[in-house]
């Protein structure tokens, strides 16, 4: 009887935990706008968010191109937690750019690599600089040439969540940051110059990452990959799934 009794608690006590506890949280989603030709950002994010399905991450993509006047899919960023770009002078109708204007009004999260900081239009849309500044905390400036560039953390910024499992490494043609508002996580150094090259910012409540790295080899990077998928979890404030 004794034996029936523990037994039967045993039950119930699993009954109850599977019917009071939280429910699992869904499916962080993704989506991608690609349209970057110098950097072969579409090549580039298309093997990278395989990765990220592989986490069980929801990945969907606007793959377009570089000063491309449309981009296809768009309509998926509505329903997606966060927002990538890696696109260079998109000149987006107006119903596309009131999409993914609504993304950073709404106070959602976004990574921006590389020429983000100039994703949209020419130079005399009001997007281009409001987004940089205003969106992203940078303020782009050209580039050196193509010289090697050595990346390393910020000290003081060591135990930040982005850069949690990140160690030094090399990168190549630094971009030029004249004057960043966002707090800067690393820098870049080509010998010539140095410059802040990874920040974190918050628009409107939500988090905002970017990088002016990005060259196909940084991709290959297992530090950079990694500073992209914590990026990823922090801008979304979500918990890590295990490294795959």
């Amino acid at each position: 009887m004794k034996k029936i009794l523990t037994t039967f608690t045993l039950l119930v006590g699993l009954l109850a935990t599977s019917l009071f506890a939280a429910p699992a949280p869904a499916p962080l989603k993704v989506h991608i706008i690609s349209g970057s030709e110098e950097y072969k950002s579409e090549p580039s994010l298309q093997e990278f968010s395989a990765d990220l399905q592989k986490r069980g991450i929801v990945v969907t993509a606007s793959w377009g191109k570089d000063k491309g006047k449309t981009l296809p899919n768009l309509e998926a960023l509505a329903k997606a937690d966060l927002m990538i770009v890696f696109a260079r002078r998109l000149t987006l109708p107006e119903e596309q750019m009131k999409l993914v204007r609504a993304h950073w009004e709404a106070g959602k999260p976004i990574v921006g690599l590389r020429t983000a900081s100039h994703a949209w239009g020419e130079k005399a849309n009001p997007d281009v600089p409001f987004f940089d500044h205003k969106v992203l905390g940078n303020d782009y400036g050209g580039h050196y040439g193509d010289e090697l560039v050595k990346v390393t953390n910020v000290p003081e910024q060591s135990t930040h969540p982005v850069l949690k499992g990140v160690r030094p490494f090399t990168s190549r043609k630094l971009y030029k940051n004249i004057a960043p508002t966002a707090t800067v996580l690393q820098f870049g150094d080509n010998g010539k110059g140095r410059q802040a090259i990874t920040l974190v910012n918050e628009y409107k409540g939500g988090r905002i990452f970017y990088t002016s790295m990005g060259v196909p080899e940084d991709f290959q990077d297992a530090n950079f990959r990694r500073l992209l998928v914590n990026a990823i979890y922090w801008t979304t404030k979500r918990e890590p799934a295990g490294d795959k």
